[in-house]
């Protein structure tokens, strides 16, 4: 048994109440839940912007310790601190023999349905099955994940800090490195600087880009991308494909992350890019379009990139991420901007949904 913040309607408040929780089945770990961070899915969730089966426990942004391992779990033990993740890759598919991680067909299971691997889940309530987003389902004080879910990291880094790992961190910071490629002496524009964008700076600042431009329509959040590493600012208006134009010798920018997830910050992203340059597109949302194709992306010789998770191999990338952290060079705890106890974690949404600073965290 464990407390759980329920998600029974969209809209509705959070009903925090006693949930069942099953012990580990092969292959599978229990974590007590220590701190997660409330992200913009779990808000697209709550307001019925993303549909969703429900009830469900949302939360997918998490960190705790290990209290209990299933059969055939040989890498994870009772007390070792870890950083949860949805993207528990089955190793042996074509997309994981590519290196490919990202792209494997088992976590979408996770990812889609909100269940385990397999289709089941591990909590429910009065007999009935709870789903766990993203297969997590870490707004609970305690949650079972596949142990590939669930990526060691040493004793010392801070709950609250880590659990941005799971989630933003690494979306972040891989769009801008491993799907968008930046390098050495790159121009970066980043269109949106909550949670995930922040660290789509941050990664652009150590993999050495020299202009950083980070856009937002916040003061306080284009001040904390000053902070990780945005050598410019600018506020989101119509005319700001002008001004990154200005700011890149008339060119447009190297690289683009599009965070925003809208029609008309898409489409900013794409004409702010130079010719042959590259567009990453993190989040669009459902119905979003580029507009004319031939004359803003063809003729200009575009690349325009999905950015899944990151492009994330989460065993050796949440790993170096820990090292950049542990090195200086990687900043998580100015990422957590407000904290929460698990008995105000409805308030902990709303400080989400309406886009205060970079994230919020709710620790146990």
């Amino acid at each position: 048994m464990t407390r759980a913040a329920l998600f029974e309607k969209a809209g509705a408040p959070l009903r925090i109440a006693d949930v069942e929780v099953s012990g580990p089945g092969p292959g599978e770990v229990v974590v007590d839940v220590r701190a997660t961070g409330v992200c913009h899915s779990d808000v697209g969730v709550f307001s019925g912007k993303l549909p969703s089966p429900l009830p469900l426990v949302l939360g997918h942004e998490g960190a705790g310790v290990v209290s209990s391992v299933g059969a055939d779990v040989t890498e994870l033990a009772v007390g070792d601190h870890v950083v949860l993740t949805w993207l528990a890759s089955c190793g042996t598919c074509y997309y994981c023999q590519r290196a490919e991680q990202h792209l494997c067909g088992r976590p979408r299971t996770m990812l889609g349905a909100h269940t385990m691997p397999d289709g089941s889940t591990r909590m429910s309530i009065d007999g009935a099955p709870l789903r766990q987003f993203c297969g997590l389902g870490t707004f609970s004080q305690r949650t079972v994940v596949p142990a590939g879910a669930a990526i060691k990291i040493p004793d010392e880094v801070p709950m609250a800090s880590a659990a941005l790992l799971g989630c933003g961190v690494l979306t972040g910071f891989g769009a801008a490195v491993k799907t968008g490629g930046v390098r050495v002496g790159d121009s970066v524009a980043v269109i949106g600087c909550g949670g995930v964008g922040l660290n789509a700076v941050q990664g652009a600042r150590i993999a050495g880009a020299t202009t950083v431009i980070a856009i937002d329509l916040h003061p306080e959040r284009l001040a904390l991308a000053t902070e990780l590493g945005a050598t410019h600012t600018l506020m989101a208006s119509p005319d700001v494909v002008n001004q990154v134009q200005k700011l890149t010798g008339r060119r447009g920018a190297d690289i683009v992350v599009e965070v925003a997830g809208r029609h008309e910050t898409v489409n900013q992203a794409v004409a702010m890019t130079r010719r042959g340059g590259t567009a990453v597109l993190v989040g669009a949302a459902p119905g979003v379009a580029i507009d004319e194709v031939f004359n803003n992306v063809v003729m200009s010789g575009k690349t325009v990139k999905g950015c899944l998770y990151g492009s994330a191999h989460v065993k050796s990338d949440i790993p170096q991420l820990v090292n950049l952290y542990q090195r200086g060079a990687l900043l998580l705890d100015q990422l957590v901007t407000a904290t929460f106890g698990f008995a105000d974690i409805g308030e902990a949404v709303d400080y989400c949904a309406a886009e205060n600073g970079a994230r919020a965290v709710v620790v146990a």
